[in-house]
């Protein structure tokens, strides 16, 4: 019958699924801030430009002078032109859809593994933060491998230097996100683990 509780359901687990069920709930208002943050910084890419993003261009710029000893030299209509190694660094590379990725996936990862409402109204400045600082790095790595990779291969590849350019691009964000990914939900499943024993 419909109505029969089965004799091997145990009442814990029962109420583990309840209590899962309610929490996920309550997440639902985050996320959805989260998903409306995201299409509005999605939609603010498609009207930016060079000087619009220098907050991640100018870092990234630095660090990629940093590692290579080149100079730039700032155009508004192109970007950071580096002429010692004859690439620019504009919008195009700046590492922003990287950026609004990562901070929803850190929306997520962080929002769940909190209960009070301070905590999660909190993790959506905090996954903003450390997105930004993890997309510097991403794209500056990105942008390193791809100078060192394309020196090494000009003369093989000299007609598809842009095929590499794309695969390492494609390579090196997606193992960065799936790291951060599983490092974060690492970390922060430890860390609720020590605290229900704390």
């Amino acid at each position: 019958m419909c109505s029969e509780t089965r004799p091997n359901a145990k009442p814990e687990t029962v109420t583990t699924h309840t209590k899962k069920t309610m929490q996920t709930n309550k997440n639902i208002p985050y996320y959805l801030t989260a998903v409306v943050l995201f299409i509005i910084l999605k939609y603010g890419f498609t009207l930016a430009d060079n000087n619009d993003l220098t907050f991640l261009l100018k870092p990234t710029d630095k660090l990629v002078g940093l590692l290579t000893g080149s100079q730039s030299v700032y155009i508004s209509d192109s970007g950071y032109f580096h002429k010692h190694l004859n690439i620019i660094i504009d919008k195009s590379c700046s590492g922003y859809n990287f950026l609004i990725l990562c901070f929803l996936l850190f929306a997520y990862l962080t929002v769940k593994h909190f209960d009070k409402s301070l905590q999660k109204i909190l993790t959506l400045p905090t996954s903003l933060f450390v997105a930004y600082v993890l997309t510097i790095f991403v794209n500056t790595s990105r942008i390193f491998a791809s100078i060192v990779v394309q020196s090494q291969t000009k003369s093989v590849f000299l007609n598809h230097q842009h095929i590499i350019h794309e695969a390492i691009g494609i390579t090196t964000n997606l193992t960065f996100l799936i790291l951060a990914y599983v490092l974060i939900e690492k970390l922060l499943t430890h860390k609720r683990y020590n605290a229900k024993f704390a």
